[in-house]
């Protein structure tokens, strides 16, 4: 099932056509802030798959504090979900693929050295279906299969980082002014004239292979070739603008005949997936998470008028007064179409989420109960994490700290997870895992000083030879590695 005809036009010529701030998905950015981070590659040193998960993660770490990373839990747990599925069939595959998802209207999505895949809202809003999102995360997985980022980035040793360091600003800042604009037409000149985007081999290798994917993990493999159409299209609808897409994925008609025929050869019966369902949903949330609440209010108000039988509006309006600081208005949208759709899971989950932001916890707690103790193949993580937070705010830490470790095993990046382990260990009267856990939330917000502190502080009360002692001896000794090497420098 797709978005309405003229749903889809507002979602899709708003993505591309309207002018936005570049989220440095270029390889260009990529390659320069790789260089930054590890001094370049030499030819006489050819970089290991160990060096390559170093370069990503630091990469990785740039990126967070520059641009904006979905917070929404549902929209995070379908990309990781997905993601991991198609990378247990990536054979060989060194690394432990990790999936984010950014806001950005412009859809784009980008493998990063490591193991690493970033993808914008905006194309999950362009999307017909999962297959199409699967077609686009396989290809990058299997770009990052090949090595091929690492391959690009080994060409980049003889550019002058100086320069490339205000190309990278440059493109980090996006679009606004005359300096940033001025610091992006560099940019794109340098692209061009250094070829610093995949080759047609490198994109015949990585479908050829993303189609296994695909084939193995039981996925339609159409959903590439659906997608390239549309964005091919796309480009050729629009005489100003190119899809960043594109930009660094070049030779799309070649590699649709590709696909074409690869899809005739492969065309025998194969296990298919279930798809998880209510994709229509999934848009409508990527879509308040990359749109001002005003813009998605009025447009899924519209939806709702025009067309009240379709659930994902609500929903979608629901989350967009919620977004706004409304509560009380999105408490009301999502009891109205609870009464349509009674016992409607993700109607349930937010409206428990509206009553724990409202301060209504035990309407919450209620709520978020019957969602997370439903069952079913998969935990709900956004339940999980608002039951336990509710549980934390009315003083059960006894009860807060279990629902708490279970989203952690569900979303272990998750960025404030360690920070509400460290207060539930805390109030339970757990200093060394308190101190633990205050450390790696520091730590992942690159303060340094705070992290050592609380690693140490753990140090007096976590038992010798425990795996938690172990593991903050073991963040000590990298961050004082890192201080060291970044005095060095």
């Amino acid at each position: 099932m797709t978005l309405p005809e003229r749903v889809k036009i507002s979602l899709t010529s708003g993505a591309i056509m309207r002018g936005r701030r570049n989220l440095f998905f270029s390889i260009v950015g990529l390659s320069v802030l790789s260089l930054l981070l590890l001094g370049g590659v030499t030819k006489s040193h050819a970089m290991t798959t160990e060096e390559e998960k170093k370069m990503g993660r630091r990469i990785v770490e740039e990126l967070e504090r520059k641009v904006e990373v979905v917070q929404d839990i549902p929209l995070r747990a379908f990309i990781n979900r997905m993601g991991r599925t198609l990378a247990a069939h990536a054979d060989p595959n060194p690394f432990e693929m990790k999936f984010y998802l950014i806001n950005g209207q412009e859809p784009n999505a980008m493998a990063i050295p490591g193991g690493y895949i970033v993808v914008t809202t905006g194309l999950i809003v362009l999307a017909e279906n999962e297959d199409e999102i699967a077609g686009v995360l396989s290809h990058e997985i299997a770009h990052v299969t090949g090595r091929h980022v690492v391959q690009l980035i080994e060409k980049t040793k003889r550019l002058n980082l100086a320069s490339l360091a205000a190309i990278l600003i440059g493109a980090i800042a996006g679009g606004g002014g005359t300096t940033s604009q001025a610091i992006a037409a560099t940019a794109m000149a340098t692209t061009e004239a250094l070829a610093l985007k995949y080759t047609r081999e490198m994109e015949r290798e990585a479908d050829q292979n993303g189609l296994h994917i695909l084939l193995r993990a039981g996925y339609d493999p159409g959903g590439l070739f659906s997608f390239l159409n549309k964005i091919n299209k796309m480009s050729l609808a629009s005489e100003s603008k190119i899809p960043a897409y594109l930009s660094t994925h070049p030779g799309v008609e070649d590699r649709i005949a590709l696909l074409e025929n690869l899809l005739q050869i492969e065309s025998k019966a194969r296990p298919s997936v279930k798809p998880a369902g209510g994709y229509r949903r999934i848009q409508a949330r990527a879509f308040v998470a990359e749109r001002e609440p005003s813009v998605s209010v009025a447009h899924f108000d519209s939806m709702v008028k025009t067309d009240p039988g379709e659930v994902s509006a609500h929903l979608g309006l629901g989350l967009s007064y919620q977004k706004m600081g409304r509560l009380d208005q999105s408490r009301t949208i999502l009891q109205q179409a609870l009464s349509r759709w009674p016992g409607d899971k993700d109607l349930l989950r937010e409206l428990g989420i509206a009553s724990f932001l409202s301060g209504k916890l035990d309407q919450a707690i209620e709520t978020l109960r019957s969602v997370s103790e439903e069952g079913g193949s998969h935990e709900d993580p956004a339940s999980l994490f608002y039951l336990a937070r509710a549980y934390q705010e009315r003083g059960e830490a006894g009860k807060a700290l279990p629902l708490f470790l279970r989203f952690r095993n569900e979303m272990p990046d998750f960025p404030d997870i360690n920070r509400y382990l460290g207060s539930v260990y805390g109030r339970l009267g757990q200093k060394g895992l308190s101190h633990l856990y205050f450390g790696k939330d520091f730590r992942s917000r690159g303060d340094r000083n705070n992290a050592l502190l609380h690693f140490r502080t753990a140090l007096k009360f976590l038992e010798p030879g425990s795996p938690e002692r172990t593991e903050a001896e073991r963040e000590i000794r990298e961050l004082t590695a890192k201080g060291q090497e970044k005095q060095k420098n």
